[in-house]
C-alpha cells in the first residue's frame, strides 16, 4: 500500500470520517498528523507519548499508548 494512502485510511479512522471505527482518545490527547510518515500522539500539554509508522499504525495500539499515559499521569497527580 502506498504511503499516502495508508495514510488517508488513518487520518478517516482517527477523524471518523468514512469510519464507524473511532480512535477514542483520553480527554485533550491528539494525534499529530503533520508528517506524512509518522503520526505523534501527544498529551494535553503537547509533549510527545508515543510515535507510530502511518504504514503500520493501528487505532487499538494508539488508544492503548493514550490509556496507558494517561493512567500513569494521573497516578503520579
Amino acid at each position: 500500500m502506498r504511503p499516502f494512502v495508508a495514510l488517508e485510511k488513518l487520518m478517516r479512522l482517527i477523524t471518523g470520517t468514512g469510519s464507524s471505527r473511532e480512535v477514542r482518545l483520553p480527554p485533550g490527547y491528539r494525534v499529530d498528523l503533520s508528517d506524512p510518515d509518522v503520526l505523534v500522539l501527544r498529551s494535553p500539554d503537547g509533549a510527545a507519548v508515543a510515535r507510530f509508522s502511518t504504514r503500520g499504525a493501528t487505532a487499538e495500539a494508539i488508544e492503548r499508548e493514550a490509556r496507558t499515559h494517561y493512567r500513569e499521569r494521573n497516578r503520579s497527580a
